[in-house]
């Protein structure tokens, strides 16, 4: 009796201290970081006139990135600091006062992802306002959630 207790106590300390490789499923965010500058002459008028435009090209912006992932935009200004859109100038002219606001949107169609900046002028004059503007500098941020496996030993 003494050695089957004996060879039970054994093989349960073996089972034991032996390990399992199990899969293990982990989220995880890669972030990239691009930089894009607006000259004058490239914002270009909406049809129906109710905003400027000046859109771009970005690969890091994929359909996983539209469902799961997160594009977040800056305006950069003189000082190089980082305004996050939408941002809102206010001016006045001879006692009036208006104000013009930098904006965003992102999309994904016929395989291109897409970045676009907008200006609006809230006195509807955007392409006077746009125009006192020099060189436009915009940082974006592209977020992306991956799922990764990987494979441990379980101790």
């Amino acid at each position: 009796m003494k050695k089957i207790l004996f060879t039970v106590c054994m093989a349960m300390l073996v089972f034991a201290t032996t390990g399992c490789k199990k899969d293990k499923m982990i989220e995880t965010t890669n972030m990239e970081t691009c930089y894009y500058t607006v000259k004058p002459n490239m914002w270009l008028a909406e049809p129906s006139g109710a905003y400027m435009y000046a859109s771009f090209e970005n690969s890091s912006i994929t359909p996983n990135v539209i469902e799961n992932g997160c594009v977040v935009a800056f305006l950069v200004d003189a000082d190089n600091r980082d305004n996050p859109l939408p941002y809102e100038i206010f001016q006045e002219d001879n006692g009036n006062f208006y104000s013009e606001t930098f904006t965003y949107d992102v999309s994904y169609e016929n395989g291109t992802g897409m970045i676009t900046f907008k200006f609006e002028a809230s006195d509807l004059q955007n392409a006077v306002g746009i125009a006192n503007y020099n060189d436009m500098s915009f940082k974006v941020c592209v977020f992306e959630s991956v799922t990764q496996m990987l494979k441990y030993m379980k101790q």
